[in-house]
């Protein structure tokens, strides 16, 4: 009686390990700071949010980013990452940072491929929800 429950029990155990080796790895969180102003537009009923930008030219570790731009903390968007027209969107909730109003800058935490928000970092005030140059990457989840 027990073999008919050992059976199973270990083809259960194999496609357990084989599914979760298969399972893609999860990207990390990179620093993306943007300057304000930033409209985020809701479509759907309120399930599709983007947040339109556009590229700075450099590098937020470098210089600050212009009003309406964002920035990779590190480096300059590669030509793939660059869309035409208002394609280049932030994906998803940007929590307190909705709308980020003209000269206010906010440290956000995104992955890098689809520039998908996975956290943000408030200010050091509990008033100030955020971030002044200089920029760093802490704060991010990995």
């Amino acid at each position: 009686m027990i073999k008919w429950f050992a059976i199973p029990a270990v083809l259960m155990a194999g496609v357990a390990a084989v599914w979760v080796t298969n399972a893609p790895a999860q990207e990390p969180s990179v620093v993306l700071i943007c300057r304000g102003e930033l409209r985020t537009i809701r479509t759907d009923g309120g399930k599709v949010i983007k947040t339109p930008f556009k590229w700075a030219k450099e590098a937020a570790g470098k210089e600050n980013p212009g009003a309406g731009e964002c920035a990779w903390l590190d480096r300059t968007p590669l030509p793939a990452e660059i869309k035409t027209g208002p394609e280049n969107v932030i994906n998803g909730n940007l929590g307190p940072f909705d709308n980020l109003p003209a000269g206010t800058f906010a440290k956000l935490c995104v992955t890098r491929a689809t520039v998908t928000m996975r956290g943000f970092v408030r200010g050091t005030t509990a008033t100030a929800p955020f971030m002044l140059p200089p920029f760093t990457a802490d704060g991010c989840p990995a």
